[in-house]
């Protein structure tokens, strides 16, 4: 089977920049306020706009599969209707359910393409076992924080984001500077500075969702995004 051409991929590409450039703009807004001892602007819709420009990816790329695999090899009058009426929709799978229910729109993926059925059975696996992607921090399970976190900002509230005095570091000297947190820390109990170095303990905040530090979550938000997205449109479209 040819692998078909991916219709969003350049509009995915285009969303991981804005999201990555939109996370650099926060982190500047996070250091300044932290420095001037003031709250950040408008730093819940920030995040907001950050996580959910991640989510819409994986939406994306669940459009490029129906599309490209599943509509030229369906079985059902269904799937074909909904789609020659423009309202087939679906959401990229997160959980096995959504993919081993006889009437899932992604079930029929289990015959005609089995690879690609299992990369995302493999996916889903690893979010409820909580594994860890491989050279990085995080696990598998934070991207269904980024879904659900979306779906609670989309249905129901704003992201809520708690403060906490006193829980990082700010150091900073005319060569360099950079924001130290306390909580989570391994390995370590003091640290040292250059004389000059000025030091001072800063307000952290965290999305009270996970308990996430926000500047750390966007960054997985964007980056685990784009490197597993990536890897399908890598290994399953043109």
């Amino acid at each position: 089977m040819a692998k078909p051409i991916a219709a969003r991929k350049a509009d995915v590409q285009s969303k991981l920049a804005y999201a990555k450039h939109r996370h650099q703009e926060l982190m500047n807004a996070l250091f300044s306020a932290k420095k001037a001892s003031s709250n950040p602007v408008f730093l819940v819709h920030a995040c907001a706009d950050i996580i959910s420009t991640a989510r819409e990816c994986f939406d994306y790329l669940g459009q490029d599969i129906i599309e490209g695999y599943v509509v030229p090899n369906t079985t059902s009058a269904k799937i074909k209707k909904a789609h020659a009426d423009g309202t087939l929709k679906a959401y990229f799978p997160y959980f096995q359910s959504q993919l081993a229910k006889p009437d899932s729109i992604f079930f029929e993926l289990k015959s005609h393409t089995p690879a690609l059925y299992q990369d995302l059975l493999d996916f889903t696996s690893r979010i409820a076992s909580k594994a860890s992607i491989p050279d990085t921090l995080f696990n598998y399970q934070m991207l269904a924080d980024v879904r659900d976190m979306v779906n609670e900002k989309k249905h129901d509230k704003l992201l809520a984001v708690v403060s906490e005095a006193d829980a990082e570091f700010l150091v900073e000297n005319p060569s360099f500077s950079m924001i130290l947190p306390i909580k989570g820390q391994k390995g370590w109990s003091s640290f040292e500075v250059q004389p000059g170095t000025k030091v001072e303990r800063v307000t952290e905040y965290r999305f009270s969702f996970n308990d996430q530090e926000v500047g750390k979550f966007c960054l997985f938000a964007t980056n685990a995004t784009e490197r597993l997205i990536l890897a399908v449109y890598a290994s399953h479209f043109a």
